[in-house]
């Protein structure tokens, strides 16, 4: 017979647990960080992860200037997310949010990285991508 401090614990873990989930729509940032442009929940539209050979021939497709929502409708939600500072030593840096999708199925596996720019209307758009070694 289980005592019934221990079924206590037990029901107790996952209500505390939910306190400490982001509300639906919510961004959360961390160390005083800007929130990333992704929308949890904010699939319409957007297709299920390619294969890496699949990938290999949208990246070709993939052009500057190019929306955000299109590249996560071509790609799926990036596996990785964030902020790089680009253009320091050359005088005029920027902020590029930086996406990345990484291929299991790949031997060994690989990975997509892109880089987005903001334009004057406040959008993300494409700046350059590559396959990093």
């Amino acid at each position: 017979m289980i005592p019934i401090h221990r079924i206590l614990l037990l029901l107790s873990v996952p209500v505390f647990g939910f306190g400490c989930m982001p509300q639906s729509g919510e961004v959360t940032t961390i160390g005083g960080s800007l929130p990333l442009p992704v929308l949890p929940g904010d699939t319409e539209g957007i297709q299920a992860r390619p294969s890496y050979e699949n990938a290999l021939q949208l990246a070709d497709s993939v052009k500057v200037g190019m929306p955000q929502r299109v590249v996560e409708a071509m790609f799926g939600s990036p596996d990785k997310a964030g902020y790089k500072e680009y253009g320091r030593a050359a005088g005029a840096p920027w902020r590029a949010l930086v996406w990345e999708w990484v291929f299991q199925d790949a031997i060994p596996p690989r990975a997509l990285s892109i880089v987005f720019q903001q334009d004057a209307s406040g959008n993300w758009r494409v700046n350059h991508g590559d396959w990093p070694e």
